[in-house]
């Protein structure tokens, strides 16, 4: 008797134990989100008669593979001075705002660039949208190169496990940069395609600066640093022409911001540009055509 109430009671434990775990079928699904395509963005996405791809509308579509979460594609590599190479893109029918960008992990950025530097193996990377960062905190963020580590590359994202594994194939010739320097004044315009990571240098001799080379037809201004949001030396006059007269106005000034005063260079051909910034003065002169 004893026997069989110590068993019932032993099977009554077993039922009120069994009865307190949680219903297998009330546990969360994960549900993992696939793609049918991942495309690229940037300097380095270069289609087939050359032209990169910056526009989430229009973005170049990497190579599907026998993994579905799988995709690739081979492409040069090679550093730049903004070293805006390459990022990604999960949709081709949304414009930026609504898009989701695949991205280089927070962990991973160059500090205080808009780069990470791409590594050989697996790098890290994340999602960034509006719709999941907030209005004004997308993310813009590229991967690009060490010096050093040009070449050509294959290139594999995984957009579910939020990885790129890149395998370098080839090394490839790197470009000189030039390097900004503290004190430096930089021509930016139509001169260099308006390339503001790669401006084209005054020389200095104390606070005088000058420039002797071509200066193309349009406009132009000159920075303090490689940014747009830095400080740059204006005309006093917006639209100040520069041209086979010299300058029409002297008189300069320095701020960041709008307005956006520019000089206007009327004749394209070669000159010499003599900035005084303890005067706040410009001199030009026309030397003749290119």
């Amino acid at each position: 008797m004893k026997k069989l109430n110590i068993i019932a009671l032993l099977a009554m434990g077993a039922a009120i134990f069994t009865s307190c775990k949680p219903e297998e079928t009330n546990k969360p699904i994960d549900i993992e989100t696939h793609y049918d395509m991942v495309y690229m963005l940037g300097a380095n996405a270069i289609d087939a008669e050359g032209n990169s791809h910056w526009d989430a509308t229009s973005p170049l579509a990497m190579t599907a593979t026998e993994n579905p979460d799988e995709f690739v594609a081979e492409l040069d590599m090679v550093l730049s001075a903004e070293n805006k190479l390459i990022k990604f893109c999960l949709t081709a029918d949304k414009p930026w705002n609504e898009a989701d960008f695949v991205v280089p992990a927070l962990d991973a950025m160059v500090e205080g660039k808009s780069f990470a530097y791409l590594k050989e193996g697996v790098n890290k990377l994340a999602i960034s949208s509006e719709l999941r960062d907030g209005v004004g905190n997308l993310r813009d963020h590229f991967f690009g190169m060490e010096k050093g580590t040009s070449g050509r590359y294959k290139l594999v994202v995984n957009p579910v496990e939020l990885t790129l594994t890149a395998t370098k194939l080839s090394t490839l010739e790197e470009p000189e940069i030039l390097e900004w320097e503290e004190g430096m004044l930089y021509l930016v315009g139509d001169l260099n395609g308006w390339a503001i990571a790669s401006p084209t240098p005054m020389v200095r001799n104390g606070n005088v600066y000058t420039y002797e080379g071509i200066l193309k037809a349009g406009t132009m201004k000159i920075a303090t640093v490689f940014s747009w949001d830095g400080d740059f030396y204006r005309p006093a006059i917006d639209a100040t022409v520069i041209g086979k007269d010299g300058i029409a106005d002297k008189g300069v000034q320095c701020h960041a911001g709008d307005p956006d005063e520019k000089w206007a260079i009327a004749d394209t051909g070669r000159y010499s540009l003599t900035l005084d910034i303890t005067a706040m003065t410009m001199d030009a002169k026309w030397l003749g055509e290119e």
